[in-house]
């Protein structure tokens, strides 16, 4: 009998042991709802820069952040991968009946985000995949299912601090469905907006900054799964841009719809307060003129010029062609099918 006794208290404290152990993994370990603390350590390096030719036809390009490789779909909607400095091209998704439709690179490594709108020929189904240049691996997400057949998506935004992944996907004409996926590839349907809704997430934090043009702007909190309304008390605003501090950058916009000031925030723990700094313009912009670097730098583009201009300072960097993005140090031009990648040197 007491040997029996002993038998079911070693089998109750491994039964508790193994509780005890899954419950850590599944809420603390593998946990993407909490928040996480960074120290960045890595040496900063200057972006590269050169120029590269793509297809004729190619009317989007984006670089990564430290300019070593370019992306682009082709008329065949085929994703190609450019090593810069070896020319080298790489055809990698798209090859057979995906059609390729939304990509861009994470802000702080050489790794393209992209989405495939008709899985496999599939009406309906949609798949988000990573691919590393530098290894040459590609990771595809759990396919989502049971959407419209046109349903495409618009915009995809990755956090590379939590992990966590948002998408809008166009299902329609007047409506938009907003995904998340989280650390273990899970996803779920967070809330529906109009089709041209914008979203932009932290990077620090669990929070989805999103709006539905010409609305109030408000944050989604991924860990306690509520929305707040961004304390602002201009009428008529929208989103710009957040960059990698995780400062939220807001447009005040006039009548005419022109940004006239800029609001700036950081995003922290909590909610986002009525304490803004504010940047009044010289001249309304438009929105889209209105460029916000990763680390944090306003800018204005003056497309009859081919430069941009520092907001606070007045500074101007000189481009080739038609603007595509600018980098950590550096500018991305297309003149023609040839991309300009130039230092950003501000004079």
């Amino acid at each position: 009998m007491k040997t029996l006794v002993k038998w079911y208290k070693w089998i109750l404290l491994a039964i508790i042991f193994q509780f005890c152990f899954l419950f850590y993994i599944n809420n603390i370990f593998l946990n993407s709802d909490g928040s996480v603390s960074v120290i960045n350590t890595e040496t900063k390096a200057d972006p590269l820069t050169g120029d590269f030719k793509v297809p004729e036809g190619v009317k989007q390009v984006r670089i990564s952040y430290n300019a070593r490789f370019g992306a682009f779909v082709d008329k065949d909607g085929i994703l190609h991968i450019m090593n810069i400095k070896s020319n080298k091209d790489k055809k990698i998704a798209g090859l057979e009946n995906d059609r390729i439709t939304f990509f861009k690179w994470l802000p702080d490594r050489d790794m393209v985000i992209f989405s495939s709108d008709t899985k496999d020929g599939k009406a309906g189904v949609v798949q988000l995949s990573t691919y590393e240049a530098d290894s040459e691996t590609t990771r595809d997400y759990p396919e989502i299912k049971d959407l419209t057949k046109d349903s495409k998506v618009m915009d995809i935004d990755l956090s590379p601090y939590t992990n966590v992944v948002y998408a809008k996907i166009n299902t329609s004409d007047t409506r938009s469905k907003i995904v998340r996926f989280n650390v273990m590839s899970q996803y779920a349907h967070v809330m529906n907006l109009g089709p041209d809704a914008l979203i932009k997430e932290s990077n620090y934090f669990n929070k989805l900054v999103y709006q539905n043009p010409g609305e109030a702007i408000y944050v989604y909190d991924g860990m306690t799964k509520v929305k707040n309304k961004v304390p602002v008390e201009a009428e008529n605003v929208r989103i710009l841009d957040i960059d990698s501090n995780d400062t939220l950058y807001i447009g005040v916009l006039g009548t005419n719809g022109m940004v006239t000031q800029i609001y700036q925030q950081k995003i922290e723990e909590g909610k986002l307060t009525d304490n803004w700094t504010k940047t009044p313009l010289k001249e309304p912009l438009r929105p889209e003129d209105i460029v916000i670097s990763i680390n944090g730098n306003m800018y204005c583009v003056s497309r009859e010029e081919n430069k941009i201009i520092n907001i606070k300072n007045d500074l101007k960097a000189s481009f080739r062609g038609d603007i595509l993005e600018v980098l950590d140090g550096a500018l991305v031009s297309m003149d023609g099918s040839r991309v300009n990648i130039t230092s950003l040197k501000e004079y």
